[in-house]
């Protein structure tokens, strides 16, 4: 049976580390959204920490905006966060203005593919957090980065285990390589180059 999901009742995430650390930010009760456990972000940031300063950063499928707004908490210059699902995106907004990230986060109120085809410049990191279980949603994505060139330095995808075999075909056919990996659960964590 399917559990029925609040959808007016906010949910909220603190981000760990920077300038705003301990802030919260809000985000709706919605299907599919399931921000980055605290454990995973904080070892993604222990990774990409040296490189962020000055970093431009696109956070792909947003949700919460936790990735891109951590991102920018420890010293990103630029992020762009992109978030389809309206009321999410309304919630985004609002964290932004009220976190004083206007200069540096912008918001991108469309569908990550549609983004990617009318995306110009490359980004120093780029988080790719799909939908669990959307395999066809994250190859397409990353096959769309790799082909525009849309990455310059780091990768990092969040996947469930399930697609660890997808994923690894997806690397080898788009010239990408594993530098680091984690675990939490059936979460799988892992930040990628350019070979």
């Amino acid at each position: 049976m399917k559990k029925n999901v609040r959808v007016n009742k906010p949910q909220e995430v603190r981000i760990n580390s920077g300038r705003l650390r301990g802030r919260k930010l809000t985000f709706p009760s919605a299907q599919g959204l399931r921000p980055t456990l605290g454990r995973s972000r904080e070892t993604l940031f222990n990774w990409l920490r040296p490189m962020l300063s000055g970093a431009t950063c696109l956070d792909l499928f947003a949700g919460s905006g936790v990735l891109g707004i951590e991102a920018a908490s420890i010293g990103a210059s630029q992020v762009v966060l992109v978030e389809q699902h309206n009321e999410t995106a309304k919630h985004l907004a609002k964290s932004i203005k009220a976190l004083s990230l206007g200069e540096i986060c912008t918001l991108e109120s469309a569908d990550a593919r549609s983004y990617l085809g009318r995306c110009r410049s490359p980004f120093d990191v780029i988080f790719v957090d799909p939908p669990f279980a959307d395999t066809a949603l994250l190859e397409t994505a990353v096959t769309i980065i790799c082909e525009r060139s849309l990455l310059s330095q780091w990768l990092y995808l969040e996947f469930d285990q399930q697609q660890e075999n997808a994923v690894r075909q997806l690397l080898q056919t788009n010239g990408l390589s594993l530098a680091k990996s984690a675990k939490a659960g059936a979460t799988r964590s892992w930040l990628l180059r350019s070979e």
